[in-house]
């Protein structure tokens, strides 16, 4: 049997209906890809934005890392000499390099193990300055026990 009219217009309504759904539903799936697209390529843009600050600083601090060199330390060695020595600059400037860091270590060892023979002087005068106010102290307990018993 045939359907009635209403009921085949009941029947065709749901299809239309059902296809706008599924229209909808895919036009929203492909809007959200196309979204994600986007997302995915500021994430993309950003991540390579962050690799190439990210190596740009580790090539900075290898740099700043990198020991110096021979002449580097010999300059270096050569200013504490003099400043700190009193080398004079043609004292040093014939001299080869193992010749100056002998030098500059025999110096640099000298005031690494300098140890100021005057405080051993300071911390013996405090021991004598706490003991004699211990003294003093003791003297006015004395004093005041003898001014309590009188």
């Amino acid at each position: 049997m045939l359907p009635l009219t209403g009921e085949r217009d009941d029947i065709h309504t749901l299809k239309i209906e059902s296809y706008h759904e599924e229209l909808a539903q895919r036009l929203q799936a492909q809007e959200q890809e196309e979204l994600s697209d986007a997302e995915k390529a500021t994430l993309f843009v950003q991540l390579l934005e962050k690799r190439r600050k990210h190596f740009a600083v580790k090539r900075a601090e290898e740099k700043r890392n990198k020991p110096p060199t021979q002449a580097q330390q010999r300059k270096i060695m050569c200013t504490y000499l003099k400043n700190m020595e009193g080398k004079k600059p043609k004292d040093l400037k014939n001299k080869s390099f193992d010749s100056i860091q002998k030098m500059f270590d025999r110096a640099f060892k000298r005031v690494n193990t300098f140890v100021d023979f005057r405080t051993d002087l300071v911390e013996g005068s405090s021991k004598r300055a706490g003991e004699e106010l211990e003294q003093e102290n003791a003297k006015k307990q004395k004093v005041d026990d003898d001014k309590e018993t009188a």
